[in-house]
């Protein structure tokens, strides 16, 4: 879409504001659909609702053992952390399922391609689990300034675009790119660690040895490594955006999310993915 076209659709919803109300209310009776049929998310109930009701207390986020990500994860999360814990996921919910959408578009896919990637089982898990998967998936898409804050929520996902950027950052302009680029990151890293101390020290809960972790590591490093070399040497954004989970000792299930989502300009391989992981989740769940 060119800036005139986008001009002109930004200009059309102003003169009409019943649209703005119309979206208000579809994603308002989303949500209360939602809250109303689907229980509360492990992964909201657990970890991001407590952690954001202890920062909006004005306490450390951290003494929920089982929140593990930079402390500007939450800040997206503080609107449905005003509501009650139920609502609030099912709002987690909706939101993630819009972003999903809104990713897999402006990645080329189209009709029964978006339908496709929502029935890959990593987005799946992700949106029952409520997980912060779609905001760091989101963040691949958006100006590395504001995308590595995103990528970083979940670096599982996105360490490898971060080195794809920084090289981006210095073929561009060298170290005058590559501080202008993450400097604000760095910025807030460094804050973080004086506000709440060392937050990456484990406090009990080591992900690695969690019976949902779901990394190949270390068998999966050869084909990170490829995946990362490949994405530097003919500036593929798709390859950076599939190689971090190839490189981490830790994974859940739907943080895989982001190598389907590498695969949605290309609808064969998009296609094979998917119907691949639902057989292997068949005859896994068969040999329960």
């Amino acid at each position: 879409m060119t800036v005139a076209a986008k001009y002109n659709s930004l200009a059309e919803i102003r003169g009409r504001p019943w649209i703005v109300v119309i979206i208000a209310l579809f994603y308002i009776i989303l949500i209360a659909v939602v809250s109303f049929v689907k229980p509360s998310s492990f992964d909201w109930n657990e970890s991001f609702y407590p952690a954001s009701q202890e920062l909006l207390h004005g306490r450390s986020p951290y003494s929920i053992p089982t929140f593990l990500s930079v402390p500007w994860t939450l800040i997206p999360l503080l609107p449905f952390a005003l509501l009650p814990e139920r609502i609030g996921s099912a709002a987690l919910f909706v939101t993630s399922a819009l972003i999903f959408a809104w990713v897999a578009y402006r990645l080329g896919a189209r009709g029964i391609w978006i339908a496709i990637f929502f029935f890959s089982p990593p987005l799946i898990h992700s949106l029952w689990l409520g997980n912060v998967d779609a905001l760091s998936l989101m963040g691949f898409l958006l100006p590395p300034q504001i995308g590595l804050f995103f990528i970083l929520m979940k670096p599982q996902m996105g360490m490898v675009m971060a080195v794809f950027w920084l090289v981006e950052a210095w073929r561009q302009n060298g170290i005058k790119q590559i501080i202008k680029v993450f400097f604000p990151v760095a910025a807030a890293l460094l804050l973080s660690f004086v506000i709440f101390g060392n937050w990456t020290a484990t406090r009990g809960l080591n992900p690695i040895n969690t019976f949902w972790n779901s990394s190949w590591w270390p068998w999966s490093i050869p084909f990170g490594l490829v995946l990362t070399a490949l994405s530097l040497r003919d500036r593929r954004r798709d390859l950076a955006m599939a190689a971090s989970p190839f490189l981490s000792p830790y994974i859940a299930h739907g943080s895989w999310i982001c190598v389907v989502a590498a695969l949605l300009p290309k609808k064969l391989e998009l296609s094979v993915a998917v119907i691949g992981m639902w057989i292997i989740f068949v005859i896994r769940a068969l040999q329960m």
